[in-house]
């Protein structure tokens, strides 16, 4: 049974209560880490996750709040007492990651160069299934950057989906349609372009058929407002409210 671990449910902007985006997927077998804002290897340590154990890395987009602990991984993978491993981490993205990388090595050099045969960094497609471990994964575009993309995550029969920063696009149901669980941005009380609302990340999960949903990505103006009620509207389903470290079963 696959465990979610909301390792930050919140943005950019510094909050005491909620921790910039990242996310972990846990099975027998796999930590999956979907983006890595800043701060998150201290943060995975609250959750009893040392980066070292992560066999995965899949990042949504290159915007700092989302990629910006990438440099702090790369930097320290190449500590050999703290970073032990005897197979390499998978590092991904969407198309045009390993470019965005090269332009960290022209910026930080050597320091962000970690052993080859310890880290493998690779970009990965929409549409295009990916196995690892005991996962598959399948990402999909959407609608926020040029480069943007979430992740469908399947395991032993199980579908969670990580929409990471979108938004609404009735072309997004048919990728994330039936998901077990599927982990939305809600950003903002009110309409930002680029971005959802509690409404209409409710509107997405009953377009979609999604099981259950689990909002995040809350900038501070959503403390504000009631989330849940404001989901409601258009969501009937299960709804849990990102807080960091909440761990949830699927």
């Amino acid at each position: 049974m696959p465990e979610v671990i909301v390792i930050g449910s919140g943005t950019g902007v510094p909050s005491l209560r909620r921790a910039s985006p990242a996310m972990v997927i846990k099975t027998a077998n796999t930590h999956v880490l979907l983006d890595s804002g800043p701060g998150t290897l201290r943060q995975l340590l609250k959750a009893d996750i040392h980066f070292s154990q992560l066999n995965l890395i899949l990042y949504t987009h290159f915007h700092p709040d989302h990629v910006a602990d990438l440099i702090h991984f790369l930097f320290v993978s190449k500590n050999s007492l703290a970073f032990e491993r005897t197979i390499p981490v998978f590092i991904g993205g969407p198309p045009g990651f390993l470019n965005f990388y090269e332009r960290l090595k022209q910026t930080f050099g050597h320091w962000v160069e970690p052993p080859k045969e310890k880290v493998e960094l690779f970009e990965i497609a929409p549409n295009t299934p990916w196995g690892h471990e005991d996962v598959e994964i399948i990402a999909f575009k959407t609608p926020h950057t040029e480069h943007s993309q979430g992740y469908c995550i399947y395991h032993e029969g199980k579908k969670i989906v990580y929409t990471g920063d979108t938004d609404y696009d009735p072309g997004l149901i048919e990728a994330i349609k039936d998901a077990d669980l599927l982990i939305c941005e809600a950003s903002f009380p009110y309409k930002v372009e680029g971005h959802l609302t509690p409404a209409l990340a409710g509107k997405l999960a009953k377009e979609a058929k999604a099981k259950a949903l689990l909002l995040v990505h809350l900038y501070p103006a959503c403390e504000k407002i009631d989330v849940l009620a404001a989901c409601r509207r258009t969501y009937t389903g299960p709804v849990f409210i990102g807080q960091d470290l909440l761990h949830l079963k699927v």
